[in-house]
């Protein structure tokens, strides 16, 4: 611009009595400064017309729960940026006072993230060449240690040494596996013809309880080898004892046993 205003000041100081052929050139620079003025300021370097900045985070997802171990321990996050003037930063702002960690300039970024074990809030923040800003927050819940293994569903029958159908029975499966120190166990009831259905069993090794009233409680370690399986247990009756009976029995055989002493000493 500046250049073009000296270039009128020369053209005024020609004066009327310049040459057709300067007063010709006049003309044309002239013309040419006018183009270039009404020149649309969309063909300038930056458009006021450009659009904002969008983020979008692929991992991890809002509400999942992650297992790491290593320590310390850091979730990876990994996105995309669309920004049209260009993206100046991408960063992680942890909600747990863990700091901020600088996700570089790129469209795709990846970055690993200082976390604590439990939940922790995460904030992705993309920034253009303009100032424009782009937020993403989501919850994550941390683990320490290995990933638990599938969950398996057992089905089967409950019944008495004659086969005939123990109703009201509790069952019970216990992981050997536990979660942040806690047992992982599923219960049921055994319906009126002795069947249960355990769903969401963790892991494929289970502690298995069965318990009636009347019955002997019935303990096995079992470990399936299928998705879904099925399993069919046996309980044991209680010996029905008649109250005192048992106390006499005792008594008698004393008796017995010191009388036999007495004869062989006699």
């Amino acid at each position: 611009m500046t250049k073009n205003l000296i270039r009128l000041k020369a053209l005024h100081e020609a004066g009327p009595h310049s040459s057709p052929h300067r007063r010709r050139s006049i003309f044309i620079s002239l013309a040419i400064l006018i183009a270039l003025i009404a020149l649309p300021t969309s063909c300038s370097g930056v458009s006021s017309e450009d659009g904002p900045v969008t983020l979008s985070v692929t991992s991890p997802t809002d509400g999942a729960e992650v297992w790491i171990d290593v320590v310390p321990p850091h979730v990876a996050v990994i996105g995309e940026v669309s920004a049209p003037s260009g993206i100046w930063s991408v960063h992680v702002q942890s909600g747990e006072g863990e700091g901020e960690v600088l996700c570089g300039n790129r469209t795709e970024f990846a970055c690993a993230v200082p976390v604590v074990r439990g939940e922790n809030t995460l904030t992705v923040v993309a920034a253009d060449m303009l100032g424009n800003r782009a937020e993403h927050t989501l919850n994550v819940t941390v683990h320490i240690g290995l990933p638990p293994p599938q969950a398996i569903t057992v089905s089967g029958q409950v019944t008495d040494p004659d086969g005939a159908p123990v109703a009201g029975a509790t069952v019970r499966f216990e992981s050997v596996f536990s979660l942040d120190n806690k047992s992982l166990s599923m219960t049921t009831t055994t319906d009126d013809d002795g069947h249960y259905l355990i769903k969401d069993a963790i892991g494929h090794r289970q502690h298995v309880t069965v318990e009636k009233e009347g019955y002997l409680p019935l303990q096995r370690k079992i470990a399936f080898e299928h998705l879904t399986d099925e399993l069919d247990l046996e309980l044991e009756p209680r010996r029905q004892t008649t109250p005192g009976y048992d106390l006499w029995a005792s008594i008698s055989a004393l008796f017995v046993v010191s009388l036999a002493h007495l004869v062989r000493r006699g």
